[in-house]
């Protein structure tokens, strides 16, 4: 099983219904359904083989991929963007909740014993967990107002207002297109990045998105998470998107019963929420059937589960409608931590390239950036290099060497060494050299340091090669070598005194 990752960014206000009581009050859904993908993708296919018509349910190609469900199209969650990383985050367990007094700290209840006794409460959004930390962040939603309309006369109704919720544009979602990797090859040679429109009302000022696929290449997959559950024991499986499960009589069902009979294991606890949903055929212009299924979110702590087959169940999903998105589940995603740290994240704005060329001055000022940031990693790398030697010399001496760094004359200085003296640099050692031979034939290769990708980056911005400046890397070998020998002598000062 393979998967690409795909990227989309709302260029206009979006609306995926959601089951609302309210007539005159249309909800939208906080993420965008893999149905709507689905569909949309169905309708470009359709349109690139017009010569299809109206059997194209005949063509081999649509019926694997679209009838079929040989491609599985997952929804779209709210991504939280770093300077350098993009984080897709998922629906936050319902069993992690937050203290009602502290909104700081949350308890995983699955884990709790019957004598906990704080009051908590749900929290909304998507998150990210890591360690103790769940990052959490929602999406961005408006109300519209519009006028009813008379669907006989086409005019608005006097004094009638409708209300549309819809999601805010300029946000950007994440999701996964899996099948096997032929077929995605061939799928992206079809369908390829742009402007499209999804969702409702897209005659109207909604649906208008921005496609992308992120991934160059399929990439094996394993599971939405890069998790690793080695172990049978405290086993959680967390509801990544909505699960319609049915029961021996072939209606959809909420009971955690039948659900063990699908996963053949235990449920010995659990954190459940219900939904219905319900879809719409536009060939015969009529919903379907409402189904009832676990609301994403909903959890489950496993006893005698199996866990290779959760692991390739994790791949295809469980359940009704996987191709729709529905179904999709993680282990491992959570341990046994009971209590988390939560803290609210915005993204970070990347700044834009100016049009035209960068004046001198702009170009000073990136130069003195990308000086600044190889020197952050000289040092980063002198003080690792230091950890790496055994057996160091005296602080007396190591505050000499550093001295005469500092002065320009460490050659002669190590030129000029008594025998005592270079004995202990000589019995100062790493896996490849000793202390001695290392400052005696120390140089610095600024071009490896150069290779990292934001700093290479900015140098062909500005068609910069720091290798190539002599003056720079008499300065940067200085800053190693202080920090290396400095390093040490800390590191020779806190053995001295334990």
């Amino acid at each position: 099983m393979h998967a690409i990752r795909y990227r989309i960014t709302s260029l206009s206000p979006l609306l995926f219904t959601s089951n609302a009581g309210d007539p005159n009050m249309v909800e939208t859904l906080d993420y965008i359904p893999g149905t709507y993908l689905r569909g949309m993708f169905a309708i470009k296919y359709i349109k690139k083989n017009k010569s299809l018509g109206t059997e194209v349910r005949k063509d081999k190609t649509f019926y694997n991929w679209f009838l079929k469900g040989e491609l599985k199209f997952t929804n779209a969650y709210i991504v939280w963007e770093k300077i350098n990383k993009t984080h897709r985050l998922l629906p936050i367990p319902l069993s992690i909740q937050r203290e009602k007094r502290n909104k700081d700290t949350a308890y995983d209840l699955l884990f709790q014993e019957e004598e906990f006794d704080k009051q908590t409460k749900e929290i909304s959004g998507y998150g990210r967990i890591q360690e103790r930390m769940l990052y959490k962040k929602g999406v961005k939603r408006s109300l519209n107002f519009h006028h009813s309309r008379d669907r006989e006369k086409g005019v608005s109704k006097e004094g009638q207002i409708f209300n549309y919720e819809s999601i805010n544009q300029g946000q950007t979602f994440e999701g996964f297109i899996i099948g096997k990797s032929d077929d995605l090859r061939e799928f992206t040679s079809i369908i390829s990045s742009g402007i499209y429109y999804l969702g409702r009302s897209r005659s109207n000022q909604y649906g208008k998105i921005r496609f992308e696929i992120v991934s160059k290449e399929p990439e094996e997959f394993y599971s939405e998470i890069n998790l690793k559950q080695e172990s049978a024991d405290n086993i959680v499986l967390t509801l990544l998107s909505d699960t319609i499960i049915y029961n021996e009589h072939g209606f959809s069902t909420t009971d955690t019963r039948e659900l063990e009979k699908l996963l053949n294991c235990k449920i010995t606890k659990s954190f459940i929420k219900q939904s219905e949903k319900e879809g719409f055929i536009p060939v015969w212009r009529l919903k379907t059937p409402s189904e009832v299924c676990f609301k994403a979110g909903s959890c489950f702590l496993l006893e005698n589960a199996d866990v290779e087959r959760l692991k390739e169940l994790q791949k295809t999903g469980i359940g009704m409608r996987t191709h729709e998105g529905f179904g999709r589940f993680v282990i491992g995603w959570k341990g046994d931590e009971q209590s988390f740290t939560v803290q609210e994240v915005t993204d970070e704005i990347k700044p834009t390239k100016p049009h035209g060329a960068l004046p001198e001055s702009g170009k000073k000022i990136v130069e003195d950036i990308i000086k600044g940031q190889i020197k952050k990693q000289i040092q980063i790398k002198a003080i690792n290099d230091a950890r790496e030697f055994k057996n160091l010399p005296t602080k007396s001496l190591l505050a000499k060497l550093e001295g005469a760094v500092r002065e320009g004359s460490l050659k002669t200085l190590l030129n000029g060494l008594k025998k005592t003296a270079k004995d202990k640099l000589e019995n100062c050692r790493n896996t490849n050299t000793d202390l001695y031979e290392f400052m005696m034939n120390f140089s610095l290769n600024i071009d490896e340091l150069k290779n990292i990708y934001e700093i290479k980056k900015l140098c062909d911005e500005i068609s910069y090669q720091p290798e190539n400046d002599t003056e720079l890397k008499a300065e940067l070998e200085k800053t190693y070598l202080i920090t290396f020998l400095s390093s040490m002598r800390k590191k020779s000062k806190q053995k001295s005194e334990v």
